[in-house]
């Protein structure tokens, strides 16, 4: 975190926290932690994780999605009836797919860097 300090000048700046740099704690199960919990929603998002509702195979079929799937709140209710309506639900479906995509790219850069820390870390040490 950073706090406000004056420039001497009349403005402030932003320092950092005393003692943030201190230590350097790289820790590639942490990531490997994050990346597992990302990839379990990833999965439910693809229809594989048992989520009953809100997959994109569900929103792709053309069925849509109805409030009762989306919740009872007046925007749920607006999306639903706007993803019901015409090609409306395909649009959303590229749309959430394109989220996916990205999702799944977030995903494997975790998994990626939690093996390259893990690597260097090893390297560094001389370990296995």
């Amino acid at each position: 975190m950073a706090q406000n300090g004056n420039d001497g000048g009349g403005g402030t700046h932003l320092r950092p926290d005393p003692g943030l740099f201190d230590e350097r704690y790289n820790s590639p199960a942490a990531l490997r932690t994050i990346a597992t919990e990302l990839r379990t929603s990833l999965d439910a998002m693809l229809g594989k994780g048992g989520r009953p509702n809100g997959n994109i195979d569900q929103i792709s079929t053309g069925n849509g999605l109805s409030v009762a799937d989306i919740g009872q709140w007046d925007d749920a209710r607006s999306l639903a009836s706007t993803i019901g309506s015409s090609n409306a639900g395909a649009k959303f479906a590229e749309v959430y797919q394109k989220f996916i995509e990205a999702y799944e790219s977030v995903v494997e850069a975790v998994e990626t860097s939690a093996d390259n820390h893990d690597r260097a870390r090893r390297a560094n040490e001389g370990g296995s």
